[in-house]
């Protein structure tokens, strides 16, 4: 809603969740794996697998047994589980009190991330801001990512929150995409650059 000096009243902004909310740290992942990081085409072909369960193509146990067919070294399904989480276990420094300080202004937040359910659980579990989020999309629900063709992700958002006042994503692309969409949006840099972008429109 804008109030009469053109300014919002009480915004709702969409927050990407990796490398936004959330730090990600995945070489431990990579490692437990067997896979050098550094390793380009075996990251590549691992998160091939993680793509289908990040549009909801199977599900978590159709995943893991996936996941058990490409480990040279026999796992337990709990095991590849717990691989599989340990990348996503930490709010992004600065985060926590940027959002509260803006949520003290009337300021409300959503997620809208391409994720997986496992790695949303991870989310709800170490997320330090989460109970200012009122909920969020995501591509596992919407079967689709933020960059497929058709805009799913957008739409999807749009259907349940309506358009937010800004959204931001660390990925440049995604900001171009969501740009052509039709929305305010703006790439992630740091904490304190959001405070500012979202102060401006207040």
């Amino acid at each position: 809603m804008i109030n009469p000096t053109g300014r919002f009243l009480n915004p709702l902004i969409a927050l990407d969740i990796g490398n936004v909310s959330m730090k990600l740290s995945f070489d431990q992942m990579y490692r437990k794996f067997g896979i050098d990081p550094k390793d380009a085409q075996a990251v590549a072909r691992l998160w091939e697998h993680g793509a289908l369960l990040e549009t909801g193509r199977c599900t978590v146990p159709e995943f893991l047994e996936r996941l058990s067919k490409i480990m040279r070294r026999k796992r337990t399904l709990q095991q590849l589980l717990d691989y599989w989480r340990c990348g996503v276990c930490e709010t992004m420094p600065g985060m926590t009190k940027a959002v509260k300080d803006l949520a003290a202004h009337g300021v409300r937040f959503s997620f809208f991330s391409d994720i997986s359910p496992i790695h949303l659980e991870q989310v709800f579990k170490y997320c330090e801001f989460r109970h200012l989020v009122t909920g969020g999309v995501y591509s596992f629900e919407v079967g689709a990512f933020k960059m497929d063709e058709g805009c799913q992700m957008f739409h999807a958002f749009d259907a349940k929150y309506g358009r937010p006042a800004l959204f931001f994503d660390d990925r440049i692309e995604v900001v171009a995409r969501a740009v052509a969409y039709g929305w305010n949006a703006k790439q992630f840099t740091s904490p304190e650059e959001m405070v500012d972008a979202v102060s401006e429109i207040l």
